[in-house]
């Protein structure tokens, strides 16, 4: 317990660490079943739900290197992520019924009801998977390929999009741009972040059927925060 400090919260950096380590510990087992040198669920409860930073790489790389507190660190991420989404949701469903109220009175102050017309149906969306955990965050906050990596192929199509993020980035909303490679924007969404036992993962709805084939870039930020921008070819 001497080693924590109060501080708004884990900062991206040392999480970054934490859980680059961890995983790599994960996959070579370390069961530590005495529990040695262990700081408590007290502590990763803390941890884990952004009241405390950690600031030793010694305290880090003892919850990467031991299966229970790092198993019991990802139990309470996930209730923490649980807790964020719960609360966005209540957010979204009290816009949902003022919405509701609001085409109700509409409706009652319209026209005499004309004759339904058929529409066609709406296209379905097609389900695109983006993997950016093996970039690198740079200093500047711009991001940075592997030299390994291969530029990711989107269909011009309606997509739902699921983005597994690079390590350190947080739950929450996300401004999504599609940009040309001169830097102009062509088309702008939001999506939410959430930790899904493996990765943080951004999830959005985007129509590029009116973009031409080529080179793009997919920019996301959360807040004011700098844009991190990864490359695309749309097909």
């Amino acid at each position: 317990m001497t080693e924590l400090q109060k501080a708004p919260h884990l900062s991206r950096i040392e999480e970054e660490r934490l859980l680059r380590v961890a995983i790599q510990a994960a996959q070579s087992d370390f069961p530590n079943q005495v529990r040695l040198r262990c700081p408590g669920s007290a502590v990763l409860k803390a941890i884990a739900h952004r009241r405390v930073s950690f600031p030793t790489a010694a305290a880090i790389d003892h919850i990467a290197t031991c299966s229970p507190c790092f198993g019991e660190y990802t139990r309470h991420r996930r209730e923490h992520r649980v807790r964020v989404i719960g609360r966005l949701a209540l957010t979204c469903a009290a816009g949902l019924c003022a919405l509701a109220v609001l085409w109700q009175y509409g409706r009652s102050q319209s026209s005499p009801q004309k004759q339904p017309i058929a529409h066609e149906s709406p296209n379905p969306t097609i389900t695109a998977i983006l993997d950016f955990r093996n970039f690198t965050t740079e200093r500047s906050g711009g991001m940075q390929a592997p030299k390994s990596a291969e530029v990711s192929h989107l269909k011009r199509d309606l997509l739902n999009i699921a983005i597994k993020l690079p390590l350190g980035m947080e739950d929450g909303v996300y401004a999504v741009q599609f940009r040309t490679r001169l830097d102009q924007p062509v088309i702008s969404t939001v999506g939410t972040a959430a930790w899904d036992g493996s990765a943080e993962t951004l999830t959005t709805t985007i129509d590029l059927r009116t973009l031409a084939p080529g080179e793009y870039w997919i920019t996301i930020r959360s807040g004011n925060a700098s844009w991190r921008k990864y490359p695309v070819v749309l097909d």
